[in-house]
This record gives structure tokens, sequence and C-alpha cells, in this order.
């Protein structure tokens, strides 16, 4: 079974990914652990930095962490994989988007220690990062292959996550894969 995810930063994108593989045990990859790995080998401490100031510009990047996505559904089978473009380059998966309030998406960034790539240190200036990236992200991607990672219609099953515990996104999206795979 292949599952990509996709949603906007903030949304429960990793927890979601934890929880799918456990169920189904699956192996996960997540493209963003190498953007930020990347970012902190260019010298940013920032994510968001990062994609406005150099990968905009160096869209060779991109290529590279697309390609490898595109390349990793090809030659496995069973994952969950973390990428906004995964529904492109592993169309014969299950493809699922999260959704986020930009304030409550913006406050589990906040809260999450885990994230060491992302310096906005209050709810604002975590709302303007997450924004930014996401434009950035969106524009690129639609330079570099002409898709639109906010159109709905790519995607299997849309969920807004903002009023929903993780459990409770955990058991919407299992459903949801559990009809697909009936």
């Amino acid at each position: 079974m292949k599952i990509t995810l996709a949603g906007s930063p903030g949304s429960g994108k990793s927890t979601l990914r934890r929880q799918i593989a456990e169920r189904y045990g699956l192996v996960t990859k997540g493209t963003g652990e190498f953007m930020r790995d990347l970012s902190v080998k260019f010298g940013y401490s920032d994510i968001t930095k990062f994609l406005v100031e150099y990968v905009s510009v160096h869209p060779e990047v991109d290529r590279q962490v697309d390609e490898e996505q595109r390349i990793f559904g090809k030659e496995n089978e069973d994952f969950v994989l973390d990428a906004h473009l995964g529904f492109h380059f592993v169309p014969d998966s299950i493809r699922i988007r999260l959704i986020c309030d930009l304030e409550e998406a913006a406050r589990r960034i906040l809260n999450d220690s885990d994230r060491t790539a992302e310096e906005p240190k209050n709810i604002r200036s975590s709302m303007d990062a997450s924004k930014k990236r996401r434009e950035t992200m969106r524009k690129n991607f639609m330079n570099l292959y002409q898709v639109d990672i906010d159109e709905y219609s790519n995607f299997d099953f849309v969920l807004d996550t903002t009023a929903l515990s993780s459990e409770e996104v955990f058991e919407r999206v299992s459903s949801f894969i559990d009809l697909q795979i009936a």
C-alpha cells in the first residue's frame, strides 16, 4: 500500500505519518527532513529562509528532492510518504491532504520541541513564516511542474485538522484508508 501525505506546515503530517506507519506496518519517508538537513548544510537555521532565499533561485534542490520521491515511489510498495508533491510523483498512492487554520498551525509549530529548523518565537512570526513558506513552495512547484499543491482535486481525501486532536485525525484518515483497501 502506498500512501502520500501533503499539507500545510503544522497540519499534523508528521504525527499522522508515524501513526499510519504503525497501524499498517509501513515504511516512512518524509521529504521535510531531507530539506531541513539541506538547509543546515547550506548554512540556514530556518527552513523558510532556506526555501525563500536559496531554493527559489536554485531549482535543482527541488528537482533533486522530487526525483528521490519519484524513484522511492516506483521502487517501493508499502510506505507512507510525507511530501508536498508526493501525490504528483507517486500517482498510484492513496493521496491525502491535511489543512489547518494558519493560527492553529502556528501554535502547533511553536509548541513542537522537535522542530529545530524554524526560528519564529511567537504566533505572529510563526504564522508569517508558514504563510511565506507555503506561498514559496506553491510558486516554485507551479514554475517547475505546473502543479498546484493547493488544488484539492489532486487528492483522494482532504481533512481540516484545525479543531481535531491527533487521535481524531488518525481515526478519520485510517477509516478512509480502510475503505480504500477493503
